[in-house]
Parts: C-alpha cells; structure tokens; sequence
C-alpha cells in the first residue's frame, strides 16, 4: 500500500511539473535590451551594406548578359 501511494504521489508530482512547464502561451514575450537593440540595427545596416554591392554586381551582369544575347541574334540574323 505504501508503494503505490508512494507512486501516486510522484506520478502527481511530475505531470503537475510537466504540465506547468510546458505552457508558454501565457508567459508575455521577453523585450530585447538596449544593447541587443543596437546590435541588431548595426548588424541589419551591416548586411544591407554588404548586399547592396552584391545586388548590383548581379544587375550590371544580368545587363551585360541581355546585350552579348542581343547582339548574338542580330549577329545570327543578318548574313
């Protein structure tokens, strides 16, 4: 008898833990720290200023590949 109230008792015991802890609905979002803040607005302005080179890189070379094309087929059709 003394075993299973025992059991009873831890089996209460772990799914009460279980159950409290595995709710997060009602827990209210963390607010980030200045610092964190920061940190992220100079990471953003970071990788837009590494992107932007990149972007047009890409465009200039989408350009370039329009012409070449288009001057291969006035190429092909006039004899």
């Amino acid at each position: 008898m003394r075993k299973m109230l025992f059991c009873l008792c831890a089996f209460l015991l772990f799914s009460g833990v279980f159950i409290s802890c595995s709710d997060k609905k009602e827990a209210a979002p963390e607010k980030k720290g200045a610092i964190e803040e920061m940190t992220d607005r100079v990471a953003k302005e970071a990788v837009e200023k590494i992107r932007t080179p990149i972007n047009k890189a890409r465009s200039v070379e989408d350009i370039q590949k329009n012409r070449f094309s288009d001057m291969e087929k006035e190429l092909t059709e006039k004899p």
